[in-house]
């Protein structure tokens, strides 16, 4: 998909309009195919017509798995971007993959790029030569690119080989990408990470001055969880790791109680809510333990105690009553914070994991509350 004639074509017409320089406020009802319906006793609203994403149809790609989410403003309107693994189901345990581009003009119906795959597997060997996931993305108007990292797995027995780490690439349009030269920027594996068992990358963000801000999932002192941890790169290529704990899991027997999955943070009135898919248990799949049990939880950051505080219960957002939420992206887009969750919808008779999109909207909520009344 080419968007620059598009934008050529706008700005060369005779000027009978007016470009806001700020983002107009827009219902996302009056621009989106289906409306939204209220999550009882929330202030969120579910889309009427999800799932929005499930696959794109491509050749190269079988199944979708992880994603990373944006939104920019063209001509003071907003532009939803998408990134997401493709896998190819072959049978193996790690199926070949590549990397997918997708844009949407309502976050609702999204358009595969039409120079898909945007981003291979690593060459044999290399540290991400078998499985790519938690894929996340953010724009850096510091250097004017886009920057993603990556979880890389290697699937080799041989103990000199780097079989776990965190992958850099950066990209000028969203579409072609450039990995770092030092790539894995950090060895999971590695003496620098000794003191925690990290998991896998969960966000990534801005840093408050300068550089970028991971947030990863790991354990401590033996403890079979994986809680948020901080990794802070001062540049692309220096990543040091944190032995805080940003965000512990839950008390034994509570939802969250033995980890989180992914995790998306977004800034809505001066508040900072941080959006995370937190899982009970792990069961035994083959060779491999799945974390199970997963829902959405969120935490607001509280500025005085300089720490995260996380609702006691889940967001009712999931569609199965276990639960099967594996990712959320949150954005904010005006006055809302637009979220996407990966979650299993029945599609054809069969569970599928899809793309649901919903919103956090408190004012239109207390409009309605008060109308109630």
């Amino acid at each position: 998909m080419r968007f620059l004639p598009l934008v050529c074509f706008l700005l060369a017409c005779e000027q009978d309009y007016a470009v806001n320089p700020t983002a107009p406020e827009v219902d996302p009802a009056d621009v989106t195919e289906c409306g939204f319906t209220r999550v009882e006793s929330t202030a969120y609203y579910r889309y009427d017509c999800n799932p929005v994403f499930t696959s794109t149809g491509e050749e190269w790609a079988d199944a979708i798995g992880s994603t990373a989410f944006n939104v920019t403003e063209v001509l003071g309107h907003p532009f939803y971007q998408l990134w997401y693994t493709g896998l190819i189901d072959d049978g193996s345990d790690f199926p070949p993959y590549a990397m997918g581009y997708a844009v949407s003009p309502d976050g609702t119906a999204f358009s595969a790029s039409e120079d898909n795959p945007v981003l291979g597997q690593g060459e044999p060997a290399e540290f991400d030569s078998d499985y790519m996931s938690g894929n996340q993305v953010v724009w850096d108007p510091e250097t004017a690119q886009y920057v993603m990292i990556w979880q890389g797995i290697h699937d080799d027995p041989q103990p000199t080989k780097i079989l776990n780490g965190l992958g850099v690439a950066t990209s000028a349009d969203g579409r072609k990408w450039s990995r770092l030269g030092k790539n894995p920027v950090f060895d999971f594996g590695s003496d620098a990470a000794r003191n925690v068992n990290y998991c896998w990358p969960l966000d990534l963000t801005l840093g408050e001055v300068s550089g970028y801000t991971g947030y990863v999932s790991g354990s401590s002192d033996g403890a079979n969880v994986c809680e948020v941890y901080r990794i802070n790169a001062s540049s692309l290529g220096d990543w040091a790791a944190s032995d805080e704990v940003v965000l512990p899991v839950g008390a034994r027997g509570t939802w969250d109680a033995t980890g989180m999955i992914s995790l998306s943070i977004a800034t809505l009135g001066g508040t900072r809510l941080m959006y995370y898919v937190g899982f009970e248990k792990w069961t035994q799949q083959g060779n491999y333990v799945l974390a199970t049990n997963s829902k959405l939880g969120v935490a607001t950051y509280d500025e005085n105690q300089g720490e995260w505080v996380k609702d006691d219960d889940p967001l009712p957002l999931n569609l199965t009553e276990t639960g099967d939420v594996s990712g959320v992206e949150a954005l904010r887009v005006g006055n809302r914070i637009h979220l996407w969750i990966t979650d299993s919808y029945e599609i054809e008779g069969e569970p599928t994991q899809a793309i649901g999109y919903f919103l956090y909207d408190p004012d239109f909520a207390a409009e309605e509350d008060a109308a109630a009344e």
